[in-house]
């Protein structure tokens, strides 16, 4: 058998560094969807995907956003979002969506 604990512990900081950086993403990605809310007219914030769960996110992982009552706004809260958390960020316009709901009981509600 080999010792495998120098492995182990290797393996063990890097989940928990990356459970560390989802969480920084996650404040930066709430604290941005707040300081948009009235300047984009979005109405209802959600937080979908991967960043919300423990080692699931890893780093190339991009950040799911579900937003309504800004359809016309879309591209520029993205740019937004992706310059407060610096990562990609995905964003559903919740308006256009056939079954919203399914987005909103998945996702972290961020208001609305």
């Amino acid at each position: 058998m080999f010792d495998t604990s120098v492995l182990d512990e290797t393996l063990k900081k890097r989940k928990e560094n990356l459970n560390s950086e989802r969480g920084d993403v996650l404040d930066k990605v709430t604290k941005t969807l707040n300081a948009i809310r009235g300047k984009y007219g979005v109405q209802e914030a959600y937080i979908i995907g991967s960043l919300l769960t423990a080692y699931r996110w890893n780093r190339s992982s991009d950040v799911d956003v579900a937003v309504s009552g800004c359809s016309g706004q879309v591209l520029n809260i993205m740019k937004v979002l992706e310059e407060g958390a610096g990562k990609v960020v995905d964003v559903v316009d919740l308006d256009s969506q056939p079954f919203p709901e399914a987005f909103k009981r998945k996702g972290l509600k961020i208001y609305g």
